[in-house]
């Protein structure tokens, strides 16, 4: 005889996981489940076996819509994933057929043993950003001027590096390439969009490290910065957070750029801070600052290398920049920007800064000399490349004197 309490129990057992748990649950045959739901319906609830019926029917048809919403969302999932690796592979292949990839570079043979090593690092370039001369004590910035700076940069590091014997060279990217448009008032002090920035940034750089590869063996490695980043978001330094930025982009770029071409890129475990070790031993920490809090930087510069020499890596230089001042020092040193003096550092902070970038020079017995190369004045430079295409300016930069109205036309 069956048991109402047993019959019950596997009726509702049945109405919320069906058939299989049940049959699983209390380890019978499925011909025995149907006679215990036949009972439980006569026997035990004649009066509900509609409600039973529907109750059922509506258990199978929510499993139903679980599963149809599941596939739906594997299917976009998959879709999304199709098209971002099209997209993907459209990039990569545009990049590399672009006239971006029409160069050569030289082979270098050099001796790792004897050599000299020089380091030209890139900070706080702010490609993209306009600056007026009335609004930053006669300092103007745009990538004209920018392409102008970076090639006296090159021509001057180019004189000092053949000075001292140099064969190979670090560039070290210490972030904030692209200027950043969160603000609105850096919206309206922009060039053109963040990608076409993006690209030109890529196309000057590229021809900074096509120029000095003429002569020297070229390695390039760089972190990012905070004024770099994409969106709205606070400055994150979780690898898949930072990973989303102009600067890493940039950088990507111009490894696929240079791909098969005798000019190393080091990649970074992680883009916040990065430790290059020289062919001689000699240990560089490049990251970009902005996550230092106060203005006494040497301390909380040797709590960091702390970290590092309890792993047992000695660090024996520091570079840095993001407050758009350069100082060379015995462990750490910092980079002004590429673009000088702004309203907000002029007006809003009242600092007094110049267009500059520093040079070092990296000796046998670890130690090195660091020089800051001023980018203020270009006169005389023709400056690198540009795209007309990608520098679409905005009106206010296209003519000095333009005025815009806005007119209702019935």
């Amino acid at each position: 005889m069956i048991s109402k309490e047993r019959a019950t129990a596997i009726a509702l057992h049945f109405d919320e996981h069906g058939k299989d748990a049940t049959c699983r649950k209390f380890q019978i045959p499925e011909e025995t489940l149907n006679r215990y739901l036949r009972a439980y319906r006569k026997e035990v609830s004649p009066e509900d076996d509609s409600d039973l019926l529907v109750r059922v029917a509506a258990s199978r048809q929510k499993l139903a819509d679980i599963n149809n919403g599941l596939r739906k969302e594997n299917r976009e999932s998959y879709r999304l994933y199709n098209s971002l690796e099209t997209v993907y592979a459209e990039y990569v292949s545009l990049l590399k057929n672009s006239p971006f990839a029409s160069f050569d570079v030289p082979t270098h043979n050099t001796n790792s043993s004897t050599e000299k090593y020089g380091i030209l690092q890139l900070s706080d370039l702010h490609l993209n950003e306009l600056i007026s001369p009335n609004e930053a004590s006669g300092n103007m910035y745009d990538f004209t001027v920018a392409s102008k700076r970076l090639a006296k940069l090159v021509d001057e590091a180019k004189r000092l590096f053949r000075c001292y014997g140099v064969t190979k060279i670090l560039l070290a990217g210490t972030g904030d390439f692209i200027n950043s448009d969160r603000r609105l008032s850096e919206k309206l002090a922009s060039a053109t969009s963040q990608v076409r920035a993006c690209l030109l940034a890529t196309y000057l750089v590229q021809q900074v490290i096509i120029d000095l590869a003429q002569e020297f063996s070229v390695s390039v490695a760089m972190v990012v910065g905070n004024e770099s980043r994409i969106g709205d978001d606070d400055f994150e330094s979780a690898d898949v957070l930072v990973a989303n930025n102009w600067d890493y982009m940039i950088f990507q770029q111009l490894r696929i750029l240079f791909s098969g071409k005798d000019v190393e890129f080091i990649e970074a475990s992680n883009f916040t801070k990065q430790i290059v070790t020289l062919d001689n031993g000699f240990n560089v920490l490049l990251l970009h600052g902005n996550l230092m809090k106060g203005a006494n930087s040497d301390r909380q510069m040797a709590t960091i290398v702390q970290q590092y020499v309890m792993q047992g890596i000695p660090i024996h230089m520091i570079l840095c920049g993001h407050i758009h001042s350069a100082s060379i020092g015995d462990y750490i040193s910092r980079s002004s920007s590429l673009c000088g003096a702004n309203a907000f550092s002029a007006n809003d902070l009242g600092c007094i800064s110049r267009a500059s970038q520093n040079i070092y020079i990296v000796n046998s017995d670890m130690g090195y000399h660091g020089m800051k190369i001023d980018l203020q004045h270009t006169d005389g430079y023709v400056g690198y490349n540009i795209i007309e295409e990608l520098e679409r300016y905005n009106v206010k930069s296209a003519l000095a004197n333009t005025r815009v109205t806005i007119e209702t036309l019935n």
